[in-house]
């Protein structure tokens, strides 16, 4: 069995309150056919369980059978990648492609960060993706300094290849599978993408946030996607300040307007939803967002960018210089036209920016590894913001951090949050069904009685914690860092 086991059974280790009480009258009680336990015993509980989890063979053998990995030479595909793990991946029918290298030692907890990459390309032949797929496998993969580097392959060769809805629960399956096989550190798990795959990152990180530690969005378009679900996923957003594409696209101002979107979520709720958008001047599509310690000029306020009173114009500016200097546009040239190639142009599009418009520029680290690698995953953060109207239509997980609610629910948005004193507070607005508060020993005393507030009413709920609903928590994530003891219906506290 892997060696590593225990150190996920640390990771549930629980505060311990001594403090038990008997259920009030009126009360409402979860799992009443359950003895009551103490935080002491609720903490042993869980942990026996997971650690059955991690030795069951089935579990594991459930895993190897969907996964096969096959060791590729130099030879055998391209002589730029060297010898590398080409793996595919079943789950339900669908088939996913990914090359995996492992860098480094573990840490001292003998875990290791797991970086998911995402490539370019998008609506092409199968081979011209192929190639894409290849340069990812070493865009990123040198500013890692130890960790699990997975390229992804877009499961089809169409424009959404990243994000198709039987996408979803692969990336589900290769994250579980890395965490049970290959001791990826389920609290750090990256996810970062260029051109379209950054629309998957996008698209991913909005609708499975509760499994990153970070994201980084580079070059791509949101198409229309809310970012509200990331307030717990810091995000990093970069694009190069021609980027334009198209009038229908225009991927740099698109990535610009979400600097004024994060800041007023983040103003709306009290905290969260750390966030940075990178417009790189004088960068088009192309820039350093790989290299380690990479300082990038970049627009120091990114929202200015987003103002319509200035695009119009500066996308004429930008035309015409690059006419004038460069060439006929051709197709696509503003925005593919890389910097360096032309002084005088890369001179022109700066002066555009700071003396034309008056957007002033400063240098920052660019680096997506260096920026994701900082920050680790709260697995039950205090505060939860759920848009359900963001969600993957084919992912069977129902569960979003310590809420859940069926798959058929897919309109409104829930804030919950908890208090010190072991009260939830519950906010949901205009949500199309029935939603449950999922109980973790990490927030809660289950020892004592839980005070939640819901816009119907106060209640109190005596929680009897359940090891079957800990083995089925762990089985829905495959994550023992998110475990729940038991689940507490909002449509039984509304209707009592």
């Amino acid at each position: 069995m892997k060696k590593t086991w225990k150190r996920f059974i640390c990771l549930l280790a629980l505060s311990v309150f001594a403090v038990s009480a008997a259920c009030a009258e009126g009360m409402v009680v979860i799992n009443g056919d359950l003895p009551a336990m103490t935080q002491e015993e609720t903490q042993q509980m869980v942990s026996e369980v997971a650690e059955a989890y991690y030795r069951d063979q089935d579990v594991i053998s459930s895993l190897q059978s969907r996964l096969t990995v096959q060791e590729i030479g130099d030879s055998d595909i391209t002589e730029e990648l060297g010898t590398f793990n080409l793996c595919t991946m079943e789950y339900e029918g669908n088939t996913m492609r990914f090359l995996m290298n492992v860098i480094g030692e573990p840490d001292e907890d003998g875990g290791y960060p797991l970086y998911i990459t995402l490539h370019g390309g998008g609506e092409d032949a199968p081979e011209g993706n192929d190639s894409q797929w290849f340069m990812m496998y070493d865009y990123y993969q040198e500013a890692v300094s130890n960790g699990i580097y997975v390229a992804c392959r877009g499961i089809t060769d169409t424009w959404d290849l990243h994000f198709r809805p039987e996408s979803y629960p692969l990336y589900d399956q290769l994250i579980r599978t890395m965490v049970h096989l290959y001791d990826a550190d389920p609290n750090r798990v990256y996810l970062l993408g260029f051109s379209a795959g950054g629309d998957g990152v996008y698209q991913i990180a909005a609708r499975m946030t509760d499994r990153f530690a970070a994201a980084n969005m580079s070059s791509g378009h949101p198409n229309g996607v809310s970012l509200r679900n990331l307030a717990n996923c810091p995000f990093s957003i970069q694009v190069g300040v021609r980027d334009y594409y198209s009038e229908s696209a225009m991927r740099c101002v698109k990535a610009a307007e979400f600097e004024a979107v994060l800041n007023a979520y983040r103003d709306a709720l009290g905290e969260g939803y750390e966030h940075q958008v990178l417009v790189h001047v004088p960068e088009g599509h192309n820039y350093d967002d790989y290299s380690s310690g990479h300082e990038a000029e970049v627009l120091a306020d990114p929202s200015a960018f987003a103002d319509p009173a200035i695009v119009e114009d500066m996308l004429y500016a930008f035309e015409e210089a690059f006419y004038t200097i460069v060439g006929p546009d051709g197709d696509g040239g503003l925005s593919y036209y890389s910097a360096g190639f032309n002084a005088p142009f890369d001179e022109a599009v700066r002066s555009i920016v700071r003396d034309r418009f008056g957007l002033e520029t400063m240098f920052v680290n660019s680096s997506a590894v260096d920026y994701v690698s900082a920050f680790k995953r709260d697995p039950a953060p205090r505060t939860v913001v759920w848009d359900l109207g963001t969600r993957a239509e084919k992912r069977t997980v129902t569960s979003f951090y310590w809420l859940m609610a069926d798959a058929s629910v897919t309109e409104g948005v829930i804030t919950a949050y908890v208090s010190g004193d072991n009260t939830i507070t519950v906010e949901p607005e205009n949500v199309n069904g029935d939603f449950s508060i999922l109980v973790s020993p990490r927030l809660l005393d289950v020892s004592r009685p839980i005070h939640i507030i819901t816009p119907e009413g106060e209640y109190e709920v005596s929680v009897n914690p359940s090891r079957d609903t800990v083995y089925e928590s762990i089985l829905e994530t495959g994550d023992p860092t998110m475990v729940w003891v038991a689940e507490i219906p909002y449509s039984m506290l509304s209707s009592n």
